[in-house]
């Protein structure tokens, strides 16, 4: 399934999607980059009650952008054209009309995620900076909770982090989260200074 958008004076935003066994693979295909693409996905899936298991973003020379994600919803239900075609309609409002994520989760709704809580004292957080990489990398590990992604990646944009990629593996009610970072401004990995004490208070604040 496909769900294009075409004009000769906007940019082309471009959403298809591959059924699987137990999940769906979405695929997002953007004509420019911009910082916060998996910020504003997840609002859009949560909204319509879908998780991110797996993200990988991929970018070319020209700028095009090329974002893969594994999703499941909530209920087990299947992607369906019309489902697809609003998520589309969804996300050009948020990358191309300047709609606010908040404004556009309150007007559905879904505006409780912004200010909650998880409340969950046995929540593992890890920065480190490996030697032989490029990126920095965030380990979380809690309790499994819809919605805790986006609170995730608003932090990261608030802060100026672009999400690289993403996976996430889940059993027993629980989440193991793994995030590839760097600084947007930069490219470079976070600095374990100044960045990384922001990053953790942050996402410490609603844990």
């Amino acid at each position: 399934m496909t769900a294009t958008l075409r004009d000769s004076k906007k940019p082309v935003l471009h959403v298809s999607c591959v059924p699987r066994k137990d999940t769906t693979l979405l695929k997002i295909s953007l004509s420019q980059d911009d910082l916060g693409i998996l910020f504003r996905v997840t609002s859009v899936l949560y909204n319509h009650g879908w998780d991110i298991l797996e993200a990988v973003a991929e970018t070319s020379h020209e700028g095009h952008v090329q974002d893969l994600f594994v999703i499941r919803s909530w209920n087990g239900s299947e992607m369906s054209e019309v489902l697809l075609s609003q998520i589309r309609s969804d996300l050009y409002s948020l990358f191309y009309e300047s709609k606010p994520v908040e404004a556009y989760l309150r007007e559905n709704g879904k505006g409780e995620v912004l200010a909650r809580k998880v409340g969950d004292p046995d929540a593992s957080l890890k920065l480190y900076n490996p030697i032989s990489s490029d990126f920095s990398v965030m380990d979380l590990r809690m309790k499994d909770t819809p919605g805790i992604l986006f609170q995730i990646t608003e932090a990261l944009f608030q802060l100026g982090i672009d999400i690289i990629s993403f996976t996430a593996n889940s059993g027993d009610g629980k989440i193991r989260d793994s995030f590839l970072l760097r600084t947007s401004l930069t490219g470079d990995k976070l600095d374990e200074k100044t960045m990384f004490p922001l990053l953790r208070s942050r996402l410490e604040s609603f844990l």
